[in-house]
């Protein structure tokens, strides 16, 4: 029969259930994990063609302007933090909106209904990571699946097969719930992120390109799936 397995990991961590006291600690984690990304967007941003010509012809008509270099540099400045902000814009949006509404109630958001789970990675005491799943709203004919969230390990546990672990758990929490596969949504830029899914089986369905409030940016996100073979 073909039948995933969780296999055992070398993490030096505990895996389990969310409880109320890791309220702060797993929110903290969320949040420091999803604004890491920012130094990611804002290289990429930089190296856009119209970020190019911004940063080189606006400080530059400037100085023919004005032929003070002061004033160039200070506009040169300008526009970085203005390229800063809109490269962290789409990152506090969604934390502030995560941390807003099914990270402010966890219990009510993934531990009420059986169909969905919130755990979290302890080590030496303290919880050094977290992953929450629930079913996929999108059901597409008879496929049910499971949708990964908010996977997140602090920063000085990485690299420690910690993050393989909880999304192991998800996987075998997805099976003996009965559900065809495990899909998640992840930033097109957060390549780490996206070596461990692939490494793991999940495959890239599709990408899309998410507008945020007002149109100040758009970030591309990579949709993957996992499909489970279960038992007849």
């Amino acid at each position: 029969k073909a039948r995933f397995e969780l296999t055992a990991s070398m993490a030096p961590c505990q895996i389990r259930r969310y409880q109320d006291q890791d309220w702060h600690m797993v929110r903290a984690i969320f949040a420091d994990g999803m604004m890491q990304q920012v130094v990611d967007n804002f290289w990429y941003q930089l190296k856009q063609p119209i970020s190019f010509l911004l940063l080189l012809g606006g400080p530059g008509a400037l100085f023919l302007g004005s032929g003070s270099f002061l004033l160039s540099l200070l506009a040169l400045l300008g526009l970085l933090v203005i390229l800063w902000l809109v490269a962290r814009y789409p990152f506090s949006y969604y934390v502030d909106h995560a941390l807003h509404t099914d990270m402010w109630d966890i219990r009510a958001s993934y531990l009420n209904d059986k169909g969905s789970c919130f755990w979290v990675a302890e080590s030496g005491g303290q919880v050094v990571g977290l992953v929450c799943a629930c079913p996929a709203q999108e059901v597409s004919g008879r496929q049910k699946n499971l949708e990964l969230l908010h996977l997140s390990v602090r920063q000085d546990h990485r690299g420690q097969g910690i993050a393989k672990t909880l999304i192991q758990t998800v996987l075998h929490f997805a099976q003996d719930k009965g559900h065809n596969g495990v899909v998640l949504t992840t930033a097109s830029l957060n390549y780490p992120a996206r070596r461990l899914y692939e490494s793991l089986g999940f495959w890239k369905s599709h990408e899309t390109l998410m507008a945020l409030k007002w149109s100040i940016t758009a970030i591309s996100l990579a949709h993957y799936k996992y499909t489970l073979s279960l038992c007849s």
